[in-house]
């Protein structure tokens, strides 16, 4: 959908019926798909060094930035809340990392770029739909920001993976069930605590869903509630032993920087 308002490929594919520009959208696809699969992987390589067996991933495609991760159940007791931790938590942390290295690239090969006609375009309200994205493109475009809202910009292939990927990471850190934060949280406040805080995190995304223009939230919640990834996941062997506070930080930051990611950035028209 992002290469629609470009005026080139619009031309090309609908009035033209030449096939021949759809390749521009294989790299935001290959490249949405490889911030998934690295999300996968550091959940594997954190299950190897634990010894926890975790079962296939189940993709969850997405109408709004093509995927929102997979499922990844697991398939043996952690043996400790630090391991279940490292487990939950190093996925989302290395796609979120790899996804604003790329909103960052993307957004200084825009500025640099003398191609822009071959670039996807997205309205300029994008860049405030979320206030941990606009604050990003604040500092290194600025002039992105002062541009009004209905007006399309050319932007990399890189910034819309990034995106995708932030978003991707940000859903799957919210503290509910068997969700990667959901985990986390159960590994550093308890399986008592995490239960309340998951119940009041799907009361709040469903008031959510129904009071904002959001639909990633409408999409988000349906799928958790009709995955069954609202409810907790398996006990650790050791459920007495804590985390330390190394990774209580870790937790807190992340969680914060998904938070930062879907609250939409002051004077847009509304969340991602």
């Amino acid at each position: 959908g992002c290469f629609a308002l470009n005026p080139t490929f619009f031309n090309a594919v609908v009035k033209e019926n030449d096939l021949s520009a759809v390749p521009l959208c294989l790299p935001i696809f290959f490249g949405v798909l490889a911030v998934s699969a690295l999300h996968e992987a550091g959940h594997i390589v954190a299950a190897k060094k634990h010894g926890v067996k975790l079962g296939f991933p189940v993709p969850l495609p997405s109408l709004q930035v093509g995927s929102f991760g997979s499922i990844t159940p697991l398939r043996s007791f952690p043996p400790s809340r630090a391991a279940l931790f490292d487990v939950a938590i190093s996925g989302p942390a290395v796609s979120m990392l790899v996804s604003m290295i790329l909103l960052v690239s993307g957004l200084s090969l825009t500025i640099s770029s003398q191609s822009l006609a071959t670039f996807p375009v997205v309205p300029a309200a994008m860049m405030k739909s979320s206030f941990l994205i606009g604050s990003i493109v604040s500092v290194v475009a600025p002039k992105m920001m002062m541009v009004p809202l209905s007006q399309p910009i050319p932007i990399h292939p890189c910034f819309l993976v990034g995106l995708a990927g932030l978003v991707m990471s940000a859903v799957n850190l919210l503290p509910i069930g068997r969700l990667d934060g959901g985990r986390a949280c159960m590994a550093t406040r308890g399986r008592r605590v995490t239960s309340s805080v998951s119940f009041l995190s799907l009361v709040v995304l469903l008031i959510y869903s129904f009071s904002s223009v959001s639909g990633i939230a409408v999409f988000w919640g349906a799928l958790v509630v009709l995955t069954q990834q609202r409810f907790s996941d398996i006990p650790c062997i050791d459920e007495v032993t804590g985390v330390g506070d190394l990774r209580n930080i870790s937790y807190v930051a992340l969680l914060a920087l998904a938070l930062l990611t879907l609250a939409p950035f002051p004077g847009g028209v509304g969340p991602i």
